[in-house]
């Protein structure tokens, strides 16, 4: 307890914590605010709200801190237990830990990298609090202290004791927010007919369109715990890693992932979705996209073959082409030699009275359009 602060006024300072934790998701900054003053509440240096998944952070925040605080914490993989001391001293929900619970837990695993971390950085001590722990997900509320604070009171823990339950609440309504934000993006998606998948902050499953739906089989992708994986172990692999880049906002290559499916070939893309500052992971972080460029099973080659007067495999070279693949990829995809794409276009051209790709691309791109409104 801050010295000339009597029980009294303690408990309406705690009071007034709780309601800006109330208030935080409806206010600009709320967050922030509110974690600050908890913080100053607990006579700590910082204050960190964070939630873990269980291959990725969903998000990290901790009050005036150093970005390297944070880009450091994810290199030595600070939400691992077996690394990170305060993960291994986790309790039940809302029940608290702090240094007692901390030394017991490094007195069974030291990780050096760790405690330098902590200690470069003047957050070796602290109290703690899960606040809630759902299926791959934790949820946690800590005080950060240094060697400065000291090591926490009684009364320092007794504020978390009273405000856990109101960080918990609003949390919830922040969830119940961000996933109308989902609901509303997989609509848009759902009305343009993309085959999107959304995922969270920790790289879970939180929405899918039903194109999307029709492309997963067992020879494909599957959803599995609430993740998405590739059947094949080999392409799992590289699919985690644009997953993971793509969550990290660092998804900048080309979309070069295909999957064989039981018809055709899917083309599968990871991006970055926008952000904003205080989101929970809650919201859809990154979209995974699925593309058929040979759609052997659709209607747009066939209804080219029906209104050109082509064959399917005529058509199918045109839908490729009006999608923006080059004559090398259209070969590649049709397991056929430029050459005999080089072939088929003549016959094309004068099937369609024209004498340039660019026109054969217009008119099917046209048509293509047309017919799937």
């Amino acid at each position: 307890m801050n010295a000339g602060v009597g029980r009294d006024g303690y408990e309406a300072r705690a009071g007034d914590l709780a309601e800006l934790f109330a208030r935080a998701p409806f206010e600009e900054g709320g967050w922030d605010r509110a974690l600050k003053t908890l913080a100053s509440l607990t006579g700590s240096s910082r204050a960190q709200l964070l939630a873990l998944g269980d291959r990725h952070a969903a998000f990290n925040w901790v009050t005036d801190a150093d970005p390297s605080f944070l880009t450091e914490f994810d290199k030595i993989g600070g939400y691992r237990p077996d690394v990170n001391y305060r993960v291994a001293s986790t309790r039940a929900p809302l029940e608290l830990s702090w240094e007692a619970h901390y030394a017991e837990a490094r007195a069974v695993s030291t990780n050096e990298a760790y405690l330098d971390y902590v200690r470069r950085h003047d957050a070796e001590f602290g109290v703690q609090m899960v606040l809630s722990q759902r299926v791959g997900v934790l949820f946690g509320l800590a005080a950060l202290h240094g060697s400065k604070d000291g090591v926490t009171t009684e009364a320092q823990r007794d504020v978390f004791r009273q405000v856990g339950p109101a960080v918990l609440d609003a949390i919830r309504l922040q969830d119940a927010i961000e996933h109308q934000g989902a609901d509303l993006l997989k609509g848009s998606l759902e009305s343009m007919r993309n085959a999107a998948i959304l995922l969270d902050a920790v790289g879970k499953v939180c929405g899918m369109t039903s194109a999307a739906q029709a492309l997963l089989g067992p020879r494909t992708l599957q959803v599995r715990g609430g993740g998405l994986f590739a059947a094949r172990p080999d392409l799992d692999q590289i699919l985690q890693k644009r997953i993971a880049a793509a969550l990290a906002g660092t998804a900048d290559g080309p979309a070069d992932l295909w999957l064989r499916g039981d018809n055709e070939l899917l083309l599968i893309d990871a991006r970055t979705l926008p952000r904003q500052d205080w989101t929970f992971g809650f919201a859809p972080r990154a979209i995974v996209t699925l593309r058929a460029p040979l759609a052997l099973d659709q209607l747009p080659a066939r209804r080219l073959a029906e209104a050109l007067g082509l064959t399917l495999a005529e058509a199918e070279v045109v839908t490729l082409l009006a999608q923006g693949h080059s004559r090398q990829a259209t070969a590649q995809l049709r397991g056929v030699s430029v050459q005999t794409v080089v072939a088929q276009l003549r016959t094309i051209f004068q099937k369609c009275g024209v004498n340039r790709e660019a026109e054969l691309v217009a008119i099917a791109r046209t048509m293509i359009e047309m017919a799937s409104r």
